[in-house]
């Protein structure tokens, strides 16, 4: 009975193994990579959050008791979320502000802000991944 040579076997296990390794390495950097994007957004939701939230009228609070955003409320959030997004807007990604509300009863201001992160995987998605975080600020109105 005539042994065949096993020569060599081992060196296509342990290749087939690198690729393996190789392949899933690459998955969890691009999706790190994406957590951290997502990560970025959120930090651009509160800083617009924050700046939303300075931008009341004052003066119409005073005299009526209403809270009133002034109107450049959406440009100033925007501004702030625009200047919290460096990693983003190197990759040539833009945020935007999509949404400003406010809970008169609690005086929270929520700002929702969205980008489109499909830039960072162009290989693996064939479609656009948009994603929307919602950024929270007390606003402190003190009395008449």
């Amino acid at each position: 009975m005539a042994r065949r040579s096993e020569r060599g076997q081992s060196v296509v296990f342990f290749v087939a193994i690198v690729t393996c390794v190789a392949l899933l390495s690459a998955l969890v950097l691009e999706v790190g990579r994406l957590v951290y994007a997502r990560g970025e957004v959120a930090k651009c939701a509160d800083a617009a959050a924050l700046a939303a939230a300075a931008r009341f009228d004052v003066a119409e609070y005073r005299d009526s008791g209403q809270v009133v955003f002034l109107p450049d409320v959406v440009s100033y959030a925007q501004d702030y979320a625009r200047r919290n997004s460096a990693y983003l807007a190197d990759r040539s990604i833009p945020v935007t502000v999509t949404n400003i509300g406010l809970n008169e009863a609690t005086q929270v201001v929520a700002v929702a802000v969205s980008a489109d992160l499909s830039p960072l995987l162009p290989a693996l998605l064939q479609q656009a991944v948009h994603v929307t975080v919602t950024g929270f600020a007390q606003a402190r109105i003190d009395g008449r």
